[in-house]
Formats: C-alpha cells, structure tokens, sequence
C-alpha cells in the first residue's frame, strides 16, 4: 500500500513535467535490482502507476540502479547481484516503460542480458561514476560494439552509469568526451 501510495505522488509530479513539455521523464528505481522478487510482486506495476495518465508523446524512462558508492575510487561498495538485471527483464520489457537504463561500467552484465529485451529501447552505461581512471574511447568502442553483437543499434543509447556527482567537473567532462567520441565510432 505505500508503495502504491509513493507511486501516486510521483504521479503527480510527472503529470506536471509532461504538462511542461518534457519529452523524456525517467525515474531512478533504487530496489528492483537488490530486490527483484518485489520488483516482480508490486515494483514494475507501482512503476507503471507513476505514468499513468501522461501523454503518449513522452518518453517513459526507468533507470535501474545497481550499486551505491560513497566517495570516489570505492570500490567494494554494495552491488546488486548480476542476475537481478535478468530477473526483472521480461516484465520491464513487457511493462510500459520505454527505455530502460542499465549501469554496466562499474561490472559487465553478461551480454546475453541485451537479447532478452525485445522491444525496450536500452540506456548502457558506460562510465565509471566513482572512479577517477578514464575510460579511453578505445575502451569505450570495444564495449559498445560487443554489445551491439546482442542488440540493434537503434535501441541502444549510451551513458554514464548513473550521476556524476562524485567526479570533479574537468574529470566529468573528459569522461563524457571521451563516451561522445565512442559513440561516433559506431
């Protein structure tokens, strides 16, 4: 019932981006990946009840946490298991979200993940938000196209993993240049 009640209130704040003008409205869902079973029973359709009622020209987007660290180079912070993104994937895919956002820099998913959406559009991250070693473009281009082996091109939108609020401005932008001038590669 509070979940039901929390996804009311979104809601309602959604329906006053989409009244605004926004295109693209995404929400950060902090549990399904650390609790996919819950996901299953109640989440995804909570998820779903926070963009009821908008228009159908926006763009419906969750993203997926999977980790939480606290400072920057943490690196044995709580990660969610990597089969959690497999578990939920069928009932995000099938739900009526748009694009899911997946963090894939700070550890891989197995690439068999991006086969098993068929519909959904998929954000991959592929920066480090906690880290201050750069991503070469190298780096970067290798991952997306082993990935584009398991997904088409035009449902693949690339990303940091989550926020950058741990990184310095100059550390942000050398990261997010060097993702662009990936991306122009494929």
């Amino acid at each position: 019932e509070m979940t039901k009640d929390f996804a009311e209130a979104i809601k309602i704040e959604i329906k006053r981006l989409d009244q605004a003008g926004c295109k693209y409205i995404q929400v950060d869902e902090p549990l399904f990946a650390r609790k996919p079973k819950e996901a299953l029973d109640f989440g995804i359709e909570q998820l779903e009840r926070c963009f009821h009622g908008c228009s159908k020209n926006i763009e419906k987007i969750v993203h997926i946490c999977c980790g939480y660290p606290n400072k920057l180079n943490a690196i044995d912070y709580p990660k969610a298991p990597l089969t959690s993104y497999f578990d939920i994937s069928s009932a995000l895919d099938d739900s009526i979200v748009d694009t899911i956002s997946i963090e894939d820099a700070h550890r891989h998913n197995n690439l068999k993940l991006f086969e098993l959406y068929k519909r959904s559009k998929i954000i991959i991250g592929l920066i480090k938000i906690a880290s201050s070693s750069i991503e070469t473009i190298d780096e970067i281009d290798k991952r997306i196209k082993l990935v584009l082996e398991h997904i088409d091109k035009e449902r693949l939108i690339v990303a940091p993993d989550c926020g950058l609020g741990l990184l310095t401005r100059d550390l942000a932008k050398i990261k997010l240049k060097n993702l662009v001038a990936a991306s122009k590669l494929n």
